[in-house]
């Protein structure tokens, strides 16, 4: 595909204030002591696209550009629209295609399964804008209406429901049903530990065979997942405790060969300590 001089000067413009957005407001999502791997991918980058701006590179410009916008997309991101809009002044919105998606749905005035999805997007996109307001309110009302449903048909015995769960192993994430996920944790996954605020989560892990096995701690945040602690060996009996909110104790045994020790880990400047006890 052939882009117009205009475009490319749009999609580099966009993807340029999109890489600075990224490294202002979110390269401290996951900080691991005082190493951040989004500041170090942001930079990288932003060195690639100036790159790739010099080599007129449109293509890698525009895929670039696309997954950092989904990437934000996915986590419902309310501030680069605006800050798009001031450092470029181009107009944006990348929630876009979710306001697309519940038309039908708003149209024909009833929800079956597969909008649910749909308008839960919607909802987290654009629930607090006041342009809005008249579609959240409708979808809202529909929502309301299935719950009704739904609640009557359980009580006459004529609907099953199975809890979801959610999985996450490095950057991969999906839901699974309750009996299929214990199955799976049973193969990786070797304890897990909630923080008292209910949310965050330490987890032993492991991953690998024989002489590539490897026990690791992972800590759940607001901000991401990530490893702080990890040793060579198959299922190590290596314990995790929350003191409180922000300090976590990791039990281990000096003689483990540790590939990584990190000792405090903060997401978007909530700071987690950790304190490592050595058998």
């Amino acid at each position: 595909m052939a882009y117009t001089k205009e475009e490319r000067e749009k999609n580099k413009s966009i993807l340029l204030a999109t890489l600075n957005y990224l490294l202002e407001y979110h390269s401290g999502d996951m900080v691991f002591d005082d190493y951040s791997p989004s500041k170090d991918w942001y930079l990288g980058d932003i060195k690639k696209t100036e790159l790739d701006i010099k080599k007129y590179r449109s293509k890698q410009i525009k895929r670039r550009l696309d997954m950092h916008i989904s990437l934000l997309r996915h986590h419902y991101d309310q501030g680069l629209n605006n800050y798009i809009k001031e450092n470029t002044g181009y107009n944006i919105d990348i929630f876009e295609e979710f306001k697309i998606n519940v038309m039908p749905i708003i149209s024909k005035g009833r929800i079956v399964d597969n909008d649910v999805y749909l308008i839960e997007n919607y909802l987290k996109a654009y629930g607090t804008h006041p342009e809005e307001q008249e579609n959240v309110d409708l979808l809202k009302g529909l929502l309301a209406k299935r719950e009704t449903e739904i609640s009557r048909l359980k009580a006459l015995g004529g609907l099953i429901t199975i809890e979801g769960y959610s999985v996450v192993q490095g950057k991969n994430s999906w839901t699974m049903n309750a009996i299929d996920y214990h199955k799976l944790s049973k193969k990786w996954l070797l304890c897990e530990e909630i923080a008292p605020n209910g949310f965050c989560k330490l987890s032993v892990q492991i991953s690998g065979k024989g002489e590539h096995a490897l026990t690791y701690v992972n800590i759940s945040l607001r901000g991401g997942v990530g490893g702080v602690y990890g040793a060579k060996g198959e299922k190590l009996p290596i314990k995790v405790y929350w003191k409180d909110d922000h300090n976590v104790i990791i039990e281990t045994k000096k003689e483990y060969k540790s590939i990584f020790r990190y000792k405090q880990v903060s997401s978007y400047g909530e700071l987690v300590k950790i304190e490592y006890r050595f058998a």
